[in-house]
């Protein structure tokens, strides 16, 4: 809508000082600083609505032979990081000519494409524990239209999480579509292990965890028919099934 002819929709109310609303002026004149803001929870913006401007980074767009574990690693970003920001629910099926956020990136990279090696890495294996003691009420592998990518372990809400090995939090909170309140602890030997549909969250992205250390509580939020804790282990971003890794019980 048009301002009205008349100046008086201009007037400055009695009592502010003129050099407030000369601070005021500039600062809105004044260019917009680029800075890092990370959004949180189910207001996250799509990857492709992110402002290099705003939220600090570049725009990759995704070459014959790339892979999502290869860009994360030129770029000096956590995979689960551009999992959650570009909304990648399958790191093996990323098609050519999609364009990535990456956040924090200030310039464009070149990604060499991938070798043999990267496709058969090693299976060394990390002593892990079970997270907690449950009915498993659905294992690894298809079910229905869609593969498992983990297993569930049924368990009252309020049933303490345990990290199933050491490492670092890489991601702490709901975010990740259809996982509800999660957190992503990466270990050795490029391996990581998520832990969804918590109703509370016990540990912060950056802590550093010890095996066995409580960091949430079960629940059922995100896609979940009832409290249960789902349980997965991935290499490079790429689930593998958690009973090879698991002790038996």
């Amino acid at each position: 809508m048009r301002p009205s002819a008349d100046p008086g929709w201009f007037k400055i109310p009695c009592g502010v000082p003129w050099v407030l609303i000369f601070a005021l002026a500039v600062a809105g004149c004044a260019p917009r600083q680029a800075f890092m803001t990370v959004p949180v929870g189910d207001e996250s913006p799509p990857a492709e609505s992110y402002d290099p401007q705003v939220y600090r980074g570049v725009y990759h767009t995704i070459g014959a032979g790339q892979t999502l574990w290869r860009i994360a690693h030129t770029y000096g970003v956590e995979l689960e990081t551009l999992q959650w920001v570009n909304d990648i629910e399958d790191v093996t099926d990323l098609r050519v000519g999609r364009v990535l956020f990456i956040p924090g990136a200030e310039r464009i990279m070149e990604i060499e494409p991938f070798v043999a090696a990267e496709q058969t890495p090693s299976r060394e294996r990390i002593a892990v524990i079970w997270p907690l003691r449950g009915r498993a009420t659905s294992g690894y592998g298809p079910r229905g239209r869609r593969d498992h990518q983990g297993i569930d372990l049924a368990a009252p809400t309020g049933t303490e999480v345990m990290a199933a090995a050491g490492g670092r939090v890489v991601y702490s909170g709901n975010g990740m579509k259809g996982y509800g309140k999660v957190i992503v602890i990466k270990h050795e030997n490029e391996l990581s292990s998520v832990y969804a549909h918590n109703s509370r969250l016990l540990v912060r992205m950056g802590d550093v965890i010890r095996q066995g250390q409580i960091i949430a509580l079960v629940g059922a939020t995100g896609r979940a028919t009832g409290p249960h804790l789902h349980f997965e282990i991935r290499r490079r971003g790429v689930p593998e099934d958690p009973l090879e890794y698991l002790p038996e019980i």
